[in-house]
């Protein structure tokens, strides 16, 4: 395992480019696609669900990139501090949950709220898993004490209802306490969407590509 972490990790992007592939060639081989995607109840709910996947992914994504310093795409995993405001307050992993909205969001555009759904939601989990549990591992090793108190405090995923409330600052003074916390300038909401813009500009060909083969094709 500690060898397919980095791996997966490294090339991350790749992976999730050839499931995209393996989903846009995927209806040809079974003619999956409904005769009218707009005309039940059962599309316009998976329309519906994809929309509002996108947008908790741009949300999660633009607070998160507020918080985490001149963050650049890497190959290896790297981090100057430990973040603990913004979404980190809450969540230790809310890129990857952004991750996995906007790929449930382009899964459901796709093959609509159907069984062929199912397995390729399940691929992107279990990938998004995987790449947070190689960041706790790295960050653990990083920033020791100050890591456990942050995750004692803070769900990977999901956050508390208490964690709403409290949580959140609960988490920062365990993070202060411990000794590593470090200020990072939070950049402005224009600044941390325009750090994604390679982000932005992949997801919406994406989904132009397949609002071709799925309507006009």
């Amino acid at each position: 395992m500690s060898k397919v972490s980095p791996f997966i990790y490294r090339y991350r992007g790749y992976i999730l480019a050839v499931m995209a592939l393996a989903m846009l060639l995927l209806p040809f081989a079974l003619d999956a696609r409904p005769a009218d995607p707009l005309g039940s109840a059962l599309g316009l709910a998976a329309i519906v669900l994809c929309l509002l996947c996108n947008a908790l992914g741009f949300v999660l994504r633009v607070w998160a990139r507020r918080h985490i310093g001149e963050h650049t795409r890497g190959s290896v995993h790297d981090a100057e501090s430990l973040v603990t405001g913004g979404p980190y307050a809450y969540i230790r992993h809310p890129l990857y949950v952004s991750n996995t909205a906007f790929a449930c969001g382009l899964v459901l555009l796709q093959f609509g709220i159907s069984l062929l759904a199912l397995p390729f939601v399940l691929a992107v989990v279990l990938f998004e898993v995987a790449l947070s549990r190689a960041e706790d591992r790295f960050l653990e090793g990083r920033f020791g004490d100050a890591w456990q108190a942050w995750a004692k405090e803070t769900p990977p995923f999901f956050p508390r209802l208490k964690g709403l409330v409290g949580g959140g600052r609960k988490a920062k003074l365990a993070e202060e306490r411990a000794g590593s916390h470090r200020h990072l300038a939070k950049r402005t909401r224009w600044k941390a969407f325009a750090a994604d813009a390679s982000t932005w500009a992949w997801l919406v060909f994406v989904n132009f590509l397949v609002v071709c083969l799925k309507f006009w094709i």
